[in-house]
Parts: structure tokens; C-alpha cells; sequence
């Protein structure tokens, strides 16, 4: 779903009757692209609320109205300290706008707002999983290890 260069990766529904609306981001994020990684998210999480705030989401999906609304960062090998800081920086700036806040008060198109951040890399991804006996045997043939030349 996007509104006007907003993409909302997944929209999900949760065992309390909130929402969650799931923005996917990936890196490696290094040097000078990370700072213009990290703008971009603000500015794509600051559209995401617009786009809540402004009933874009409600429109597009009725299950939302009302209900407490989680935006949440689904990350990967991207810098997490930063990001955490950023999301936290953002919900103070939410917390705080008279505009958001009196929003939230009508209830119109939803009672809460609620930043969140899911971090993951390579390595924790990779000892989550015992892989097959076949992937080693793809990877073994992707390298050339223990074929016969």
C-alpha cells in the first residue's frame, strides 16, 4: 500500500484488536548512505502517521478504525542503536504534537500510536536455523567443494 510515496509493507491484526502496520527496511547501511537511510525512514514513518491521521489507512483497511495502531520496524543488518533512537525520538515528537494528540482524543481513525522496532542481522538469522542437509550440498556445489574436477 503507499500514499504518496509512503509503502506500508504488511498490515496485521492482533489478538488484542490493535493493528500493526509493518514497514520493512534492509541494509547494510554504511557511511554516508546510512544518514540518508535514516532520513528516509523518519520521513517514511512521519508518512505512515500522516497517512493514519489523515484516514488514508482507514480507508484502505476498515479493520484499523479505531483501534490502537503499532508502526513497526522490521529491520535487518541495519544500525539498531540508531534506529531505536529514532524511533524513540519520533514517539516523544508524536506524544507531543497538539495536532496528533487531539486526533488520537476523536478516536476517528484511531485511539493510540505506537512506534516499535524489530532488529535482526546475518548472524542471528543464520543461528536461528539448522540448515539441511541439502543446503550444505547446494552450497558445496555453489563453491566448488567436493566436486570432482
Amino acid at each position: 500500500m503507499e500514499f504518496n510515496q509512503v509503502k506500508i509493507d504488511l498490515v496485521t491484526k492482533g489478538p488484542d484488536g490493535g493493528c500493526t502496520l509493518v514497514l520493512v527496511e534492509t541494509g547494510p547501511w554504511i557511511g554516508e548512505q546510512k544518514n540518508q537511510n535514516m532520513q528516509r525512514l523518519g520521513n517514511r514513518i512521519a508518512g505512515c502517521v500522516s497517512a493514519v491521521i489523515n484516514g488514508h489507512v482507514a480507508r484502505r483497511y476498515p479493520a484499523t478504525i479505531g483501534v490502537p495502531l503499532t508502526i513497526q520496524v522490521d529491520s535487518y543488518d541495519t544500525p539498531r542503536l540508531e534506529v531505536d533512537i529514532l524511533l524513540a525520538k519520533m514517539q516523544n515528537e508524536f506524544d507531543k504534537s497538539p495536532e496528533i494528540q487531539e486526533e488520537l482524543r476523536s478516536g476517528r481513525f484511531t485511539s493510540a500510536i505506537l512506534l516499535r522496532h524489530r532488529w535482526s542481522d546475518f548472524a542471528s538469522e543464520l543461528m536461528k536455523r539448522r540448515p539441511s542437509h541439502k543446503f550444505w550440498q547446494r552450497l558445496k556445489r555453489l563453491f566448488g567443494i567436493g566436486v570432482p574436477h
